[in-house]
Protein backbone atom coordinates (compact mmCIF):
# COMPACT_ATOMS: atom_id res chain seq x y z
CA UNK A 1 0.00 0.00 0.00
CA UNK A 2 2.81 2.37 0.67
CA UNK A 3 4.45 1.63 -2.30
CA UNK A 4 1.53 2.16 -4.39
CA UNK A 5 0.69 5.70 -2.24
CA UNK A 6 4.51 6.43 -3.07
CA UNK A 7 4.13 6.11 -6.83
CA UNK A 8 1.14 7.98 -7.28
CA UNK A 9 2.83 11.12 -5.43
CA UNK A 10 5.60 10.83 -7.83
CA UNK A 11 3.75 10.74 -10.92
CA UNK A 12 1.71 13.61 -9.27
CA UNK A 13 4.75 15.57 -8.57
CA UNK A 14 6.30 14.21 -12.34
CA UNK A 15 2.89 15.75 -14.13
CA UNK A 16 3.09 19.43 -11.72
CA UNK A 17 6.15 19.68 -12.93
CA UNK A 18 5.92 18.61 -16.55
CA UNK A 19 2.92 21.28 -16.71
CA UNK A 20 5.04 23.94 -15.39
CA UNK A 21 7.64 23.40 -17.66
CA UNK A 22 5.15 23.34 -20.56
CA UNK A 23 3.66 26.26 -19.66
CA UNK A 24 7.01 28.39 -19.21
CA UNK A 25 7.63 26.95 -22.71
CA UNK A 26 4.62 28.88 -24.57
CA UNK A 27 5.31 32.17 -22.54
CA UNK A 28 8.50 32.10 -23.27
CA UNK A 29 7.87 31.20 -26.97
CA UNK A 30 4.65 34.22 -27.18
CA UNK A 31 6.32 37.44 -28.29
CA UNK A 32 2.66 39.53 -28.00
CA UNK A 33 2.66 38.36 -24.63
CA UNK A 34 6.37 39.56 -23.85
CA UNK A 35 5.71 42.57 -25.52
CA UNK A 36 2.21 42.79 -23.80
CA UNK A 37 4.36 42.28 -20.31
CA UNK A 38 7.34 44.97 -21.09
CA UNK A 39 4.77 47.85 -21.73
CA UNK A 40 1.95 47.28 -19.27
CA UNK A 41 2.88 45.53 -16.35
CA UNK A 42 4.74 47.06 -13.73
CA UNK A 43 4.79 44.92 -10.62
CA UNK A 44 5.70 45.36 -7.95
CA UNK A 45 5.39 49.25 -8.97
CA UNK A 46 9.12 50.68 -9.69
CA UNK A 47 10.00 53.30 -7.30
CA UNK A 48 11.50 56.57 -8.91
CA UNK A 49 12.76 59.18 -6.86
CA UNK A 50 13.65 62.64 -7.70
CA UNK A 51 12.15 62.38 -11.54
CA UNK A 52 8.54 62.10 -13.30
CA UNK A 53 7.47 58.10 -13.03
CA UNK A 54 5.64 58.09 -16.62
CA UNK A 55 9.30 60.24 -18.03
CA UNK A 56 11.58 57.42 -16.76
CA UNK A 57 9.54 54.22 -17.56
CA UNK A 58 8.43 55.54 -20.83
CA UNK A 59 12.34 56.00 -21.44
CA UNK A 60 13.31 52.49 -19.88
CA UNK A 61 10.67 50.60 -21.50
CA UNK A 62 11.78 52.19 -24.81
CA UNK A 63 8.87 53.77 -25.97
CA UNK A 64 10.27 57.06 -26.45
CA UNK A 65 11.23 56.85 -30.23
CA UNK A 66 9.12 58.43 -31.46
CA UNK A 67 7.26 58.94 -28.02
CA UNK A 68 4.08 57.03 -26.99
CA UNK A 69 1.19 59.59 -27.25
CA UNK A 70 -0.76 57.12 -23.71
CA UNK A 71 0.62 54.35 -21.76
CA UNK A 72 -0.91 52.69 -18.95
CA UNK A 73 1.13 50.48 -16.79
CA UNK A 74 -0.84 48.09 -14.29
CA UNK A 75 0.74 47.17 -10.87
CA UNK A 76 -0.62 43.58 -10.54
CA UNK A 77 1.37 40.47 -10.87
CA UNK A 78 1.51 38.21 -13.82
CA UNK A 79 -1.27 35.63 -12.78
CA UNK A 80 -3.72 38.41 -11.53
CA UNK A 81 -3.44 39.46 -15.78
CA UNK A 82 -3.56 36.47 -17.03
CA UNK A 83 -6.30 35.08 -15.42
CA UNK A 84 -8.53 38.29 -16.68
CA UNK A 85 -8.76 36.23 -19.78
CA UNK A 86 -10.90 33.62 -17.82
CA UNK A 87 -12.62 33.65 -14.79
CA UNK A 88 -11.87 37.28 -13.49
CA UNK A 89 -12.57 38.82 -16.52
CA UNK A 90 -15.74 39.59 -18.20
CA UNK A 91 -16.45 39.64 -22.04
CA UNK A 92 -16.65 42.65 -22.97
CA UNK A 93 -16.82 43.53 -26.57
CA UNK A 94 -15.30 42.39 -29.50
CA UNK A 95 -12.49 40.33 -28.25
CA UNK A 96 -11.92 42.15 -25.49
CA UNK A 97 -11.99 41.08 -21.44
CA UNK A 98 -12.51 43.47 -18.92
CA UNK A 99 -11.26 42.83 -15.43
CA UNK A 100 -13.61 42.19 -12.88
CA UNK A 101 -11.60 43.85 -9.91
CA UNK A 102 -10.28 47.19 -9.52
CA UNK A 103 -6.05 47.28 -10.04
CA UNK A 104 -3.56 49.81 -9.34
CA UNK A 105 -3.06 51.46 -12.92
CA UNK A 106 -0.48 54.40 -13.73
CA UNK A 107 -1.97 55.93 -16.87
CA UNK A 108 1.09 58.15 -18.72
CA UNK A 109 -0.01 60.83 -21.15
CA UNK A 110 2.36 62.87 -23.21
CA UNK A 111 2.67 66.41 -22.47
CA UNK A 112 5.37 67.15 -25.30
CA UNK A 113 9.29 67.40 -25.52
CA UNK A 114 11.45 68.94 -24.11
CA UNK A 115 15.58 68.80 -24.87
CA UNK A 116 14.97 65.84 -26.86
CA UNK A 117 12.84 64.01 -24.37
CA UNK A 118 8.97 62.68 -24.32
CA UNK A 119 7.16 64.31 -21.37
CA UNK A 120 4.48 62.72 -19.42
CA UNK A 121 1.16 64.00 -17.26
CA UNK A 122 1.51 60.76 -14.52
CA UNK A 123 -2.39 59.46 -13.48
CA UNK A 124 -2.28 56.85 -11.03
CA UNK A 125 -5.54 55.68 -9.69
CA UNK A 126 -7.79 52.31 -9.33
CA UNK A 127 -9.89 51.30 -12.12
CA UNK A 128 -10.49 48.22 -14.09
CA UNK A 129 -8.95 47.65 -17.20
CA UNK A 130 -9.52 46.30 -20.52
CA UNK A 131 -7.25 43.53 -22.34
CA UNK A 132 -6.91 41.43 -25.52
CA UNK A 133 -6.01 37.73 -24.75
CA UNK A 134 -4.29 34.97 -27.39
CA UNK A 135 -6.42 32.07 -28.00
CA UNK A 136 -4.29 30.08 -25.36
CA UNK A 137 -5.36 32.82 -23.07
CA UNK A 138 -2.50 35.06 -22.76
CA UNK A 139 -3.12 38.46 -22.22
CA UNK A 140 -1.16 40.57 -25.44
CA UNK A 141 -2.90 43.87 -25.63
CA UNK A 142 -3.73 46.57 -23.55
CA UNK A 143 -7.01 48.48 -24.77
CA UNK A 144 -6.10 52.51 -23.83
CA UNK A 145 -9.29 53.74 -22.47
CA UNK A 146 -9.87 56.01 -19.32
CA UNK A 147 -13.54 55.65 -19.00
CA UNK A 148 -13.43 53.27 -16.28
Amino acid sequence: MLLVLKKRVSLMVFLLMASCVIASQVFSQNPRHKKFLKQHQDFPQTKVVGHDYCTVMMLQRGMTRPCKNTNSFVHAPHNQLKDICSWAGTHYRRALRLSKALLSVTTCNLQGTAQGQCQYWTQTGQQQILISCDPSGWPVHFEESNFM
